[in-house]
């Protein structure tokens, strides 16, 4: 029997200063406070990715680090996702982070360093802590024109409007969202975490033109929906537009396959799901051959 065919949308690492002590960042970053001061809260640095893969059956892995709101930051992990990528370009996708709030001519100026250096998309972006929602229409307009001119895919965190609240939930909230993907049309965007529910509205009039090029991922979902939230994806925007994601280390890799295995999927959606919608992505982003 061959061998499973997953591709991970959406996992996090970070550089190893940080895996191997926290403490400093804690104070340096507020959102990074909110979601890792509990000792308890997994971080892993870019070189133990390969082993959690291997041991969960993972073909290849889009690979994030943390959405900082400071550049110095975003660039220091951008440094190890290069240097992971570098070393396992068979089986690591890199995405990168910026911090236009900060800076928008630095911000700019890390896309083309990042483009040139191997990675294919920025993410998991957080727009309400990293400033996108309150770009004007020309920073927007500039930011969106720079990540198509290199052909790079978004991963954008998302938030859920209602239900429990959590470290890092976020006001990246389905209303807001929608209206910065208005302004983001024919970039490939993963919106995390069943897009914080922004999929169920897709049958509203207009709605689904804006999210043609937006995928979802499953990440979290296990602690956020019930199994049956798939399906309802499913029906909202097509199996082909879901992407497995795990969030590891936040949640271990076996909980999000388990939780699509109780989802009731066929055969033919879950080898959608699993690997080859987020094999379609990857092609969209050059990151893999087309």
């Amino acid at each position: 029997m061959s061998p499973p065919q997953r591709i991970d949308a959406h996992v996090h690492v970070f550089p190893e200063d940080v895996a191997a002590d926290r403490s400093r960042h804690l104070v340096m970053d507020p959102a990074f406070r909110e979601m890792y001061a509990d000792p308890g809260a997994a971080i892993i640095s870019a070189g133990e990715i390969l082993p959690a893969m291997d041991s969960a059956g993972i073909a290849r892995s889009i690979v994030c680090g943390f959405g900082w709101a400071s550049g110095d930051l975003c660039r220091a992990n951008n440094d190890a996702i290069i240097e992971s990528v570098a070393r396992h370009p068979d089986r690591i996708t890199g995405f990168g982070t910026i911090a236009p709030d900060e800076s928008l001519t630095d911000a700019l100026t890390e896309i083309d360093r990042i483009a040139a250096a191997g990675l294919r998309g920025l993410g998991e972006l957080r727009p309400d802590t990293q400033g996108l929602f309150d770009l004007d229409t020309d920073a927007e307009g500039a930011l969106a024109d720079r990540i198509r001119s290199h052909g790079m895919g978004l991963l954008l965190h998302a938030s859920e409007p209602l239900g429990r609240a959590y470290p890092g939930k976020g006001e990246a909230t389905p209303e807001r969202l929608y209206g910065l993907l208005q302004r983001l049309t024919t970039i490939p965007t993963i919106l995390a975490h069943a897009g914080g529910g922004l999929p169920f509205y897709a049958h509203l009039r207009g709605v689904g033109d804006v999210l043609a090029d937006v995928y979802v991922d499953t990440a979290a979902m296990p602690y956020l929906y019930a199994p049956a939230a798939v399906r309802t994806l499913i029906n909202a925007i097509g199996s082909e537009r879901i992407l497995f994601a795990t969030d590891y280390p936040l949640m271990p890799q076996e909980r999000v396959i388990r939780y699509l295995d109780e989802a009731g999927l066929s055969t033919e959606e879950m080898e959608r799901v699993m690997f080859r919608n987020a094999g379609d992505f990857l092609r969209r982003v050059r990151a893999v051959q087309a």
